[in-house]
């Protein structure tokens, strides 16, 4: 579906259909933050924006302000992004860029961010393509625990004809609000799913998966389910995952990625070689922002995890360059999970390619270049230590997504867990 254009949101908005307008932004962990305005509130909006205070964009995981700021920000609607809410009645939303009192980006705007990338690209004569595949469980709670909401097996049609009508609804909203779905499958575990858009610019596909989270969890709740996109929120089940598929074009939308006469045998240009060395040389910074919770760590642990910081065909591979690369000229970059804040991932991905095709970097095949990060702490270090990463990211940026990690690991830390009150309560006896 074709996106609204101005005036047209504006006929919208004057013909009476809507009553209510949801201006949203995401904040540097990938949260969706925002209020809901009249449509004439929302109409006065449209050029200054929505003031905000700025303590908004310093909130870590529990929203508690991990500094006191008492400016303003304001929240300016991307008007092109103006979707009706399929589910709600006269409801629109709309994603904004966050800017400062004179109207310049705020520099922890990650939406902002991506633009800045994607344009720094397009200054080298490159494009990319993307497209997400999340995955997620679906639950119930069952005596104050959370448990898997059907029994299904790995890709089984009972998976699918168990959650026929969620998945049903699911579909119909995305595709109403302009996002594409390729596929949907009923994954490893029980009441695991994993969803495939299709592919398109950076910066709308990266919208599409912040708006798509959004209706998942609001379609689950319809149905009295509860969704999680938490890379591993079950010991005895496979962990959720975020796969995403690039394609390397020109300012044509030609692709410049392949090359099949490559005497190494996967079909790369020279131009995406580079690209991916720049990746695989920043990986363990990336990781930081790719896999951004504790909770992401222990997903590494299994079998199916890729873990092999390198390009080839094995699915063990981090970047992985399908049978079909000769004719698609997609890769496969599979080191990401579902809470990755996805304007800050292709960012530093960029950005990391970028820095590859500058200095002319090569990588080999089948060759694992680095050992990777094992747990966030280890992964935050590599981020803070990356001063060419963290210059094209912005220092201000970089430092905040630390603190506000770093606060999440001193918490944890200080937690007594079930398994050691098991394992220590009568040591020593």
């Amino acid at each position: 579906m074709r996106k609204l254009l101005r005036d047209e949101v504006l006929e919208v908005l004057k013909s009476g259909r809507v009553d209510y307008v949801r201006v949203v932004f995401a904040d540097i962990l990938g949260n969706s933050r925002g209020r809901s305005l009249r449509r004439i509130e929302f109409e006065k909006s449209l050029n200054k924006g929505i003031e905000y205070s700025e303590a908004l964009l310093y909130l870590d995981y529990k929203d508690t302000p991990i500094k006191q700021r008492y400016g303003d920000i304001f929240a300016v609607p991307d008007i092109s992004t103006f979707v009706l809410i399929p589910y709600l009645e006269r409801t629109a939303r709309v994603l904004s860029f966050l800017t400062t009192q004179d109207n310049s980006p705020h520099p922890l705007c990650t939406r902002s961010l991506l633009t800045r990338s994607i344009d720094k690209l397009a200054e080298l004569g490159y494009n990319i393509k993307v497209a997400f595949e999340p995955t997620f469980y679906l639950i119930n709670f069952k005596d104050g625990k959370p448990v898997p909401a059907d029994e299904a097996r790995a890709f089984s049609s009972e998976g699918l004809m168990e959650q026929q009508n969620f998945l049903r609804d699911l579909i119909k909203y995305l595709e109403s609000v302009n996002i594409q779905v390729q596929y949907i499958n009923k994954h490893y575990a029980p009441g695991q799913y994993e969803i495939t858009f299709s592919m398109g610019e950076a910066l709308e596909e990266a919208d599409s998966l912040i708006t798509a989270r959004e209706i998942i969890r609001d379609t689950a709740r319809l149905y009295h389910l509860y969704s999680t996109f938490m890379p591993k929120p079950f010991k005895e089940y496979p962990s959720s995952s975020m796969d995403i598929y690039i394609k390397l074009v020109d300012t044509q939308n030609k692709s410049v990625g392949v090359d099949t006469s490559d005497p190494r045998g996967l079909g790369l240009s020279k131009i995406l070689y580079s690209f991916l060395a720049g990746i695989l040389e920043h990986i363990s910074s990336i990781l930081a922002i790719a896999a951004p919770t504790i909770n992401s760590y222990k997903r590494y642990r299994e079998v199916v995890t890729p873990n092999v910081a390198g390009i080839g065909n094995e699915r063990h591979f981090i970047i992985r360059i399908p049978s079909t690369y000769r004719d698609l000229g997609v890769f496969e970059f599979r080191l990401a999970d579902p809470l990755a804040n996805p304007y800050l991932l292709l960012s530093s991905m960029i950005f990391a390619g970028i820095d590859g095709i500058e200095k002319g970097l090569d990588i080999d095949v089948n060759y694992e270049v680095s050992t990777l990060p094992t747990n966030l702490k280890e992964a935050l270090y590599k981020l803070d230590s990356d001063t060419k990463l963290k210059y094209y990211l912005g220092k201000e940026l970089v430092d905040t997504f630390i603190e506000l990690k770093k606060k999440e690991i001193e918490d944890y830390e200080k937690e007594i867990t079930e398994w050691e009150i098991n394992s220590y309560l009568k040591s020593g006896w």
